[in-house]
């Protein structure tokens, strides 16, 4: 009994451990979020989507190839500066996220937003709650866009 119990401690805390360790975050995309089909792995979009962040002067916040996720710290588009706020203006600053799933044919479903800062209340608890996706036209879904456009021009459909 005393070793089914240890058994069981430590498959619990290896699985708690691994879990603990992911940056994929537990939320889903929202549900108007962009939806490409990409001819490569999962890792290998998440990595081309890391080169193209990277030559549009982004940074990357948290990056997983091998859970298929990205995530940008927030980006001024009008002084194409990362790591900043504005308070003042906060629909200039954008938030890019990529997730990448399996798909059969060696191919990867790839969900992306850009969002913007809904409110700074700090009532609001939850931080996704404190967002939305940029408008249509906005310089945050165009950025996305020509991420994207980048990866499906390597890698095609």
């Amino acid at each position: 009994m005393r070793r089914l119990t240890f058994t069981t401690v430590s498959a619990v805390a290896v699985l708690a451990a691994c879990a603990a360790g992911s940056i994929r975050p537990k939320y889903e995309p929202f549900p108007q979020a962009r939806v490409d089909t990409i001819g490569a792995a999962p890792a290998a979009v998440i990595q081309e989507i890391s080169t193209r962040v990277n030559a549009e002067k982004m940074r990357p916040q948290w990056i997983s190839p091998e859970e298929g996720f990205l995530e940008t710290q927030w980006f001024n588009v009008v002084t194409q500066e990362s790591g900043v706020t504005d308070r003042g203006n906060p629909d200039r600053i954008i938030l890019l996220r990529f997730w990448a799933d399996s798909i059969p044919g060696g191919k990867s479903k790839v969900t992306s937003e850009a969002v913007m800062a809904r409110t700074s209340d700090p009532s609001v608890v939850n931080p996704r709650d404190r967002e939305m996706l940029v408008p249509t036209g906005h310089a945050g879904e165009r950025l996305q866009a020509r991420v994207l456009d980048g990866v499906k021009q390597r890698f095609g459909k």
